[in-house]
């Protein structure tokens, strides 16, 4: 084994000589291209900015390759190859690193004893920074060698407060589902610790090395339950390589709204139902209020015009059926303004026939405050936000909006106060609003067609440049224009898209899916015409009220080809946290998810305490255990709980920086996808009612990987 590891801790350091190599002659590129002069030409100019963006990418790429840069090694009968984060070759060409993305790497992840696919051996190498402390072989001939010491050690690894990507440890079922195909609807359901969340991750991860071509134009969302989770997770996917994915919760798909607070779940129920569409599309017909009898416009200088109820009709009906509500307006503006200038013609002893006549008379017409205020009046223009504040802050507007759809409960239940701020389940509600609106910048409108133009001259310059550059798989046209046209640094594809609600992705991920409600699907739906999807979660730990009980109702607004797999083995929990769990959530009314855990544990600690004792219990326990802890408190007790906590340690920590301090104290919900080594759970009757089924209780005692205690109150 002592030969065993020189001839690996050797190759490791010859892989980063390569690495340190390559690096410095992507920053020599990078400088020369960056300081080269301009030839005045767009089009070089163009060459020379996709020529950057082609090396920053590669860049980024090579320097968070840097840990763990090779972890593996198969030998068969086409040879030997070294397996790592990023692809190295020699001077020569030859390749002494392969991408664990690539094809060829596959293997090491795939082959079983009981089909090898022609590997003999798989070592798995283990470095602690760059030194190699022990490598793990498995001879695929020998069906005795069949436990792994690389994952077991992972698994009893303490936590960072951070998600560790699992590319050295990646099992055959998780394998499969990472490199299936891209344009599907890849469905992902397994009870907790089965490794959902780093296996769509480690997808995403696949999908961008292996379709770069397609998904560098449109981009890569990842949509994950809470912020605590993004923060969790945000550090998997530059490990591996992958930067430019945009990463948001339910409450930030709509672009400029961060909406935090939950609603209480009857609220939330109503607000996640399929029937707030059409409250929604009733709010924005309301906005139209055309006369239906003749109408006589008093002007600035005290003359009258007039339209017929048959003239506003006949405005109303040029509008096309699928048009959004302000483009229809545009529409029906020019028509309208047609018919009184043809009035005002006449009025005048004009000819109103006459094209020149009525464009005289329109321009006229359009500097008039009356005419503009009347006309505004009939088809009023408003933002999405507004909408949908002012239907729900507005008992008149929400009674209409609503009449024949909700209930006079549900009415009265989702009607909010003027000063309220916006809950997660709002967003679904102004995306919808936008969807039906359509764009409406009155700034902008009159620059949009010559900017629109410019913009396609310069898309046909950028398509020609990247084609003479070669590096169509690096960076898009489209990408490279937007960037030119921001008016501060150059913006990144995953910029662009977060800042642009019609933005359809390439792929996107969905984590705990089973929260999204109706509402929120339609949202992603819009998000996702390509029908390309990786979606994991837990249908029987759905804790919205308005969440999802099966995949084929919460995918009914996506319609794509579904692809289900089921993972059942559990790497988070032992066996004696998994049986607790399931006692806790069938006495609470649910029903477990079926589950394997791998390892046996301690066995769970009960403690019967008052409140007072908490910090005393939780840092005594945790002080000379290594890793992280979180207490995991409900949710009407979270605000008093974490005050007393805080005041009594510096250990503890709470809300978007809970993660960075060793004992964390999160709600249950803020809990879905996070592990710790040690987790109380407080008061465990309480927080067992508060989702239907115990819900929030099963998430609760399924969080830790070593030790959990239940806490209850005396």
């Amino acid at each position: 084994m002592d030969e065993a590891l020189r001839l690996e801790q050797s190759h490791v350091d010859h892989c980063y000589t390569l690495l340190a190599g390559y690096v410095s002659h992507l920053e020599e590129r990078i400088d020369t291209t960056s300081s080269a002069l301009s030839t005045g030409t767009g089009q070089d100019d163009l060459e020379r900015e996709a020529m950057l963006d082609n090396l920053v990418s590669q860049l980024r790429a090579a320097r968070t390759s840097d840990t763990r840069l090779c972890f593996g090694r198969i030998d068969g009968g086409s040879g030997s190859f070294h397996i790592g984060r990023i692809g190295l070759r020699d001077a020569d060409g030859e390749p002494e690193l392969i991408d664990w993305r690539a094809p060829n790497a596959a293997p090491f992840y795939q082959a079983t004893f009981a089909n090898p696919l022609g590997v003999q051996l798989r070592r798995r190498i283990v470095t602690r920074d760059r030194t190699v402390t022990h490598v793990e072989d498995e001879v695929l001939n020998d069906p005795t060698l069949t436990e792994s010491r690389a994952a077991a050690a992972a698994l009893d690894a303490p936590r960072e407060g951070r998600m560790g990507d699992i590319i050295a440890t990646i099992a055959a079922d998780q394998d499969s589902i990472i490199r299936s195909p891209l344009n599907q609807l890849t469905v992902v359901q397994g009870g907790p610790g089965t490794g959902k969340t780093v296996v769509a991750l480690h997808r995403a991860a696949w999908l961008l090395y292996t379709f770069r071509d397609k998904l560098a134009r449109d981009g890569v969302l990842v949509v994950g339950p809470s912020p605590t989770f993004l923060h969790y997770i945000d550090q998997v996917l530059p490990s591996l390589g992958e930067t430019d994915v945009v990463l948001l919760t339910p409450g930030q798909l709509y672009p400029g709204i961060d909406a935090r607070k939950h609603d209480v779940d009857e609220v939330a129920a109503v607000k996640g139902d399929a029937r707030m569409a059409q409250v929604i599309a009733n709010a924005v017909r309301q906005r139209r209020r055309i006369p239906k009898q003749d109408f006589t416009i008093t002007m600035e200088d005290r003359s009258t015009v007039m339209i017929t109820a048959k003239q506003l009709q006949d405005a109303e009906r040029s509008v096309a059926r699928n048009a959004s509500f302000h483009s229809g307006r545009e529409t029906f503006l020019i028509r309208a303004l047609d018919h009184l200038a043809a009035y005002r013609a006449r009025q005048l002893g004009e000819d109103p026939s006459d094209a020149e006549v009525r464009r005289d008379q329109v321009s006229e017409l359009v500097e008039d405050r009356n005419i503009r205020r009347e006309l505004n009046l009939m088809w009023m223009p408003i933002s999405p936000e507004a909408l949908v504040r002012r239907m729900l802050t507005d008992v008149d507007r929400l009674r209409a909006a609503t009449a024949s759809i909700l209930t006079s409960r549900e009415t009265r239940l989702i009607f909010k106060d003027q000063d309220q701020e916006w809950t997660i389940d709002d967003v679904p509600l102004i995306d919808e609003a936008a969807e039906l609106l359509g764009p409406w910048d009155p700034d902008a409108s009159r620059n949009s067609a010559r900017e629109s133009a410019e913009r396609r001259h310069e898309l046909a310059h950028a398509e020609q440049a990247i084609s003479n550059t070669d590096m169509g798989g690096w960076i898009d046209a489209a990408g490279l224009v937007g960037r030119m046209y921001s008016s501060s640094q150059r913006r990144s594809v995953a910029e662009l898209a977060a800042s642009d609600r019609t933005w359809v992705y390439g792929h996107i991920v969905v984590d705990e899916a089973q929260e999204l409600s109706r509402m929120a699907w339609r949202v992603l739906s819009r998000r996702a015409t390509r029908k390309s999807m990786t979606i994991v979660g837990d249908v029987q730990q759905t804790s919205h009220p308005a969440g999802a009980r099966d995949w084929e109702e919460a995918l009914g607004d996506v319609r794509g080809k579904m692809d289900l797999h089921v993972l059942t083995v559990t790497y988070r929990i032992t066996q004696q946290i998994a049986d607790m769990a399931t006692e806790l959530l069938t006495a609470a009314g649910g029903d477990a998810p079926e589950l394997h855990p791998v390892r046996e544990g301690a066995e769970v600690e009960v403690h019967d305490i008052t409140p007072e004792h908490l910090a005393e219990l939780v840092t005594k326990t945790v002080a000379n255990i290594p890793g992280r802890a979180a207490v995991i408190v409900p949710d009407d007790q979270i605000e008093e709980l974490s005050a007393q906590l805080l005041a009594a340690s510096t250990e503890f920590g709470i809300g978007d920086t809970a993660l960075d301090a060793p004992i964390a104290i999160l709600s249950a919900r803020d809990t879905k996808g996070l592990e710790f080594d040690v987790v109380f759970v407080v008061d465990p009757s309480s927080m067992g009612t508060q989702t239907k089924r115990g819900a929030d209780l099963y998430v609760a005692a399924t969080r830790a990987t070593q030790v959990m205690h239940l806490v209850n109150w005396l």
